[in-house]
């Protein structure tokens, strides 16, 4: 028996037999590769495609997958010393004390950043044998530190609850709530040090600044409160726009508005567009070009030709006949054409494609498809050249799993 084993993050293979290593036949798209000397030896006979890293750990450390906050009580508490392998934000509490972390934390591999108190950084990175990530150090000086991992909503009623002049260190990721309070938030806060991101409106840039350390390590994301904010590849109908109550519409990618849309609601809802690449109906241009913002591309369709692919969809000769003349196809997401589609019905139903996402079809479809190619950021495929690439059968397929022990 054959074992394919692919997208996998973390694959543990310290307890592994020899016969199960001998039963894989290749793996592919794997992150990291715990072992220790014995199977490190095994695994580099089997064929290996894509692989991370690997990390030879005795085995007596444990896995630990998500944030984790060493505290004084956790360590005081373990009856021995501790050997970790962190998949995540970690953060050490200000009372341990140099000589507790020694004496019970022996060993430390970490996948991502770390939150460490200045009177422990230097015991921290000797016990570290593996750090991939950033090490922020932290003050223990009498004020007030809050350290954190993961995501916080910073709120009036989070503010509340912190004490006064606060130093908030955080590993991941901070939003500030639109109606904060910048005469509490001044009082509640004296520094913020984020590895990750920062989400704030407008309006509110000027107070994180003022108390944003270390702001190198920190990705700060700017938003306006009078603008709507929708994901890319959005299709957006006239009576959303009708409902927001904003007057500009932001898109960081693909925004598609839908034929309903004329210059009269465009005009009475005085909205304005800002994305990638905005496509609106024909009708509207007149209108649309004094309402587009600089930088962002417009492209016209014709209502009616569009025909819109999203998330993953196939086109059988019967959907292929159903399109109109001159269509616009537009793919923003995963299209597979039928192996009996007509080549001359695609040629004669298809007249511009632009491509954002992965299409497949037979070697000769894909060669009229790019012929037809007015945008391609995409891919197009032929489905001979990825049967070629099938791999053989495998029995059993272990896959698309965050962590994997065997």
């Amino acid at each position: 028996m054959s074992t394919l084993m692919r997208n996998i993050g973390i694959l543990d293979a310290r307890k592994a037999t020899p016969e199960q290593i001998a039963g894989i036949g290749k793996m592919v798209n794997i992150g990291y590769i715990v072992v220790n000397p014995a199977t490190k030896a095994e695994l580099m006979k089997v064929s290996l495609l894509n692989v991370g890293k690997m990390l030879e750990l005795d085995d007596d450390y444990r896995l630990h997958t998500g944030p984790l906050e060493i505290t004084r009580n956790m360590l005081q508490e373990a009856p021995g010393p501790l050997k970790y392998c962190i998949t995540g934000p970690l953060s050490l509490d200000c009372e341990l004390t140099p000589e507790l972390l020694q004496s019970k934390l022996a060993g430390l591999c970490l996948i991502g950043p770390a939150s460490v108190p200045e009177h422990l950084h230097g015991v921290f990175m000797a016990i570290a044998k593996d750090i991939i990530g950033p090490v922020t150090t932290i003050p223990c000086d009498g004020t007030k530190v809050l350290g954190r991992v993961g995501k916080i909503n910073l709120t009036n009623a989070y503010l509340e609850a912190l004490e006064d002049g606060t130093k908030l260190s955080l590993a991941g990721n901070l939003t500030l709530a639109e109606d904060l309070d910048p005469e509490l938030f001044v009082r509640k806060i004296s520094s913020i040090k984020v590895m990750g991101g920062v989400t704030c409106d407008l309006s509110q840039e000027e107070m994180l600044r003022k108390v944003l350390a270390a702001s190198e390590q920190t990705r700060v994301r700017i938003i306006r409160s009078d603008y709507h904010y929708v994901p890319g590849g959005t299709r957006l109908d006239a009576f959303t726009v009708m409902t927001v109550n904003k007057n500009t519409i932001s898109c960081p990618g693909l925004l598609i508005l839908d034929e309903e849309f004329t210059e009269d609601i465009i005009r009475e809802q005085d909205v304005r567009f800002e994305a990638g690449t905005l496509y609106f109906p024909q009708n509207v241009m007149r209108e649309m070009a004094s309402r587009l913002f600089s930088g962002s591309h417009g492209i016209p369709y014709e209502p009616g030709k569009l025909t819109l692919v999203t998330s993953e969809q196939h086109i059988t000769q019967a959907r292929l006949e159903s399109l109109p003349e001159g269509t616009l196809l537009l793919v923003n997401g995963v299209l597979e054409f039928d192996e009996d589609v007509s080549l001359e019905t695609a040629a004669a139903k298809i007249a511009v494609l632009d491509n954002y996402g992965q299409i497949t079809a037979s070697r000769d479809l894909a060669s009229i498809l790019q012929g037809k190619l007015r945008r391609d950021q995409g891919s197009i495929n032929s489905r001979e050249e990825d049967e070629e690439e099938v791999p053989p059968a495998f029995d059993i397929v272990i896959e698309n799993v965050a962590t994997y022990s065997f």
